[in-house]
């Protein structure tokens, strides 16, 4: 996959939001993030052979270091394990879907080491039970993905900050 190919073509045809919009508690009004760095809108890609409130996808996608890095802002206390796992692997299928349908279309290999995600959240807005709860599901799907997801991480938003450079 040419993924240099790739990020040119985002750039020029994906919308982008802040960090701060990107991760907006819309029912709050709180922002995980407070940035205004911006990077893709990947919730609102065109895909036109989807209904969009029927996938789940992450809320921004970066390339970096010849990845594809998938990142979610869970803003809320409760998050079902149903929901990482969903934004994870739908997060992928709409993203080929979307490459493909603007011809790309170089064949996709797995195991792939080319896709990670991130799911970031507030460790201000979490109860002590979930800490070994993200531990124990970040644990369950570096398994079950590894062949689809090089990495799989759940951390609070501190460490994106820091990781990110933001």
């Amino acid at each position: 996959m040419r993924i240099n190919d790739i990020e040119q073509f985002f750039e020029t045809h994906v919308p982008k939001k802040t960090l701060s919009e990107l991760s907006l508690d819309s029912n709050n009004n709180i922002t995980l993030i407070n940035s205004q760095n911006e990077s893709f809108d990947f919730d609102n890609i065109d895909t036109p052979l989807i209904q969009r409130d029927k996938i789940k996808t992450s809320d921004t996608v970066y390339f970096k270091d010849g990845k594809i890095i998938f990142v979610e802002f869970k803003r809320g206390q409760k998050i079902p394990e149903t929901d990482f796992r969903l934004k994870a692997m739908e997060s992928i299928i709409v993203f080929y879907n979307y490459v493909f349908n603007n011809n790309f279309t170089d064949n996709l290999c797995f195991p792939s080491d080319l896709f990670e995600i991130y799911f970031i959240y507030n460790k201000n807005n979490i109860s002590a039970t979930a800490l070994p709860y993200f531990s124990n599901l970040q644990r369950k799907f570096r398994t079950q993905f590894k062949h689809f997801i090089s990495e799989y991480h759940i951390i609070e938003s501190d460490e994106f900050i820091r990781l990110f450079n933001i």
